[in-house]
């Protein structure tokens, strides 16, 4: 059992840093984007971003398939299967909300005006985005309460 829990503190890891990275765009420190705007170099800020999202999803998609191969020896305790297909789940939400970021990050660094703008419905494609992105967190979020959970009944 000690592999699942040492295989969900490495995709806590991963999760941690990707949120660095929804923050940085996202939460209060936006306003360094507001800055390298200013300076021109916004292109360069979505690109890292863009670029440290796809390391990290490389690095989850290699953590899911160790959590895939756990073996059921390998889950002796009564809520361990639970517990198992949680991660399961909570790591492959995760990983659709960084493609989902990392997505964003790409099409601001492709047309950050265009991506803006609003279409004939009123909604521009970033607010579409958005919206799908934020369900994904939602989700994510509901998730992560479930593993929490049952990591604290372990």
């Amino acid at each position: 059992m000690s592999k699942v829990i040492d295989l969900g503190c490495s995709v806590s890891d991963i999760h941690r840093r990707y949120a660095e990275i929804h923050g940085a765009l996202f939460g209060i420190t936006s306003y360094r984007l507001i800055l390298f705007s200013l300076k021109g170099k916004t292109d360069s800020l979505y690109s890292d971003y863009e670029e440290r999202l796809n390391t990290l999803q490389n690095e989850l998609k290699g953590l899911l398939e160790q959590i895939n191969r756990v073996e059921e020896d390998d889950l002796p305790l009564r809520n361990a299967a639970g517990l198992h297909q949680t991660l399961i789940d909570y790591t492959e939400t995760l990983n659709q909300a960084i493609s989902q970021l990392r997505s964003i990050c790409g099409c601001l660094k492709r047309d950050e005006a265009d991506y803006r703008s609003t279409n004939e419905g009123g909604q521009s494609k970033f607010n579409q985005d958005k919206v799908d992105y934020d369900y994904t967190i939602r989700e994510l979020e509901r998730i992560g309460t479930k593993l929490n959970k049952l990591f604290s009944s372990y």
